[in-house]
C-alpha cells in the first residue's frame, strides 16, 4: 500500500496543525498499552532532545579543536594538547550521539525526517485522513 504526501499545496502552519490534531488522537488510542512502556519512549525523546542542545552548545569548539588536531604544520605537543581538549567535551555532545526518533512512539528505526514520525505511525495517520496533505496513492 503505497503514500505520497502532496506537501506543496500545504502551508507548513496547517500541516502543524494537523500533526497536533494527530497526537491527540494517536495518544488516546495508544491509552491501553502499558504505561510504563510510554514513560520509557518519552524518557527516549528527552535524553535524544538534550543530546541536541548539548551538540549545538559544543559544536564549534568541538570543530575548533577537531581541526586543530588535524593540522600538520603545528608542533606535535600543541596537536596532543587540543586532542586532550576534545577529549574532556561531554560524549553527548558528539553529532554520532543524536539519533531520529519518532515524535510519538520514540522509534530510533524507520523515521521519516520531514514528518519525524516512524513509518507505522505515519501509515496509521495517513490511512485514517488525520495529516493534511497526504494521500494514498492509486494509477
Amino acid at each position: 500500500m503505497a503514500l505520497r504526501a502532496i506537501v506543496n499545496r500545504v502551508t507548513p502552519t496547517r500541516f502543524m496543525d494537523s500533526i497536533c490534531g494527530a497526537t491527540r488522537c494517536f495518544s488516546q488510542k495508544v491509552g491501553g498499552t502499558r504505561p510504563e512502556k510510554l514513560k520509557i519512549d518519552e524518557n527516549r525523546n528527552v535524553e535524544d532532545h538534550r543530546r541536541r542542545l548539548l551538540y549545538n552548545k559544543y559544536e564549534m569548539r568541538r570543530n575548533l579543536y577537531k581541526a586543530l588536531c588535524r593540522d600538520p604544520s603545528l608542533p606535535s605537543d600543541m596537536r596532543d594538547a587540543y586532542r586532550c581538549k576534545l577529549s574532556t567535551l561531554p560524549r553527548n555532545s558528539s553529532v554520532t550521539r543524536i539519533r531520529n526518533r519518532c515524535i510519538f512512539s520514540g522509534r530510533p528505526r524507520g523515521v521519516y525526517r520531514k514528518f519525524r514520525m516512524s513509518r507505522i505511525v505515519f501509515r496509521e495517520l495517513a490511512n485514517n485522513g488525520e495529516l493534511l496533505g497526504v494521500t494514498k496513492a492509486s494509477w
